[in-house]
């Protein structure tokens, strides 16, 4: 929304918007072999029958092109002991590094990548995208879902998991 539009001050929006929960969950996908992944704090449940989960994406993160191309992607709930994974699919690009080589995963579906010993994870079959200013919003019927029974890793804020500007 640009600030024409909003007649609310912009450092005040964005400080009240901080403050609506959301879960943290570290996005998985691959697409032509290449296993990307991302953090996310816009995850929700938006249907039960089917259940379906939706995940917004920025149109600048690596992950988004290859969330794009694939038919599949997982969310991972992190554990409390997995902070800096989060930190890490939050604060790293694809771009400049593997981040699924330096933490424990497994393939699920098609060889779509997800967090091993964490909270929760879902597959998702993707079954819409569509655009909501600059994020893309990716929706996907659950296929698959584990859970470990295990504490999630909140609170986390935008420091933890938005890429810094340049």
């Amino acid at each position: 929304m640009s600030e024409k539009n909003n007649p609310v001050e912009s450092e005040i929006l964005e400080k009240s918007l901080r403050q609506i929960p959301a879960p943290v969950a570290v996005v998985g996908a691959c697409a032509d072999g290449v296993l990307g992944g991302l953090t996310a704090a816009w995850v929700t449940r938006v249907s039960l029958d089917p259940a379906m989960l939706l995940v917004a994406v920025g149109h600048e993160r690596y992950t988004y092109d290859l969330l794009k191309s694939s038919d599949e992607f997982t969310i991972s709930l992190p554990n409390i002991e997995q902070v800096d994974t989060a930190r890490l699919f939050g604060l790293k690009s694809r771009r400049d590094v593997d981040k699924w080589a330096q933490v424990d995963h497994v393939l699920l579906g098609r060889g779509t990548p997800a967090l091993k010993n964490c909270t929760v994870r879902f597959l998702c079959r993707k079954t819409d995208a569509f655009k909501t200013g600059d994020h893309d919003c990716f929706v996907g019927e659950v296929v698959e879902a584990d859970s470990l029974d295990d504490l999630p890793a909140l609170p986390m804020r935008g420091a933890d998991y938005a890429p810094r500007k340049k």
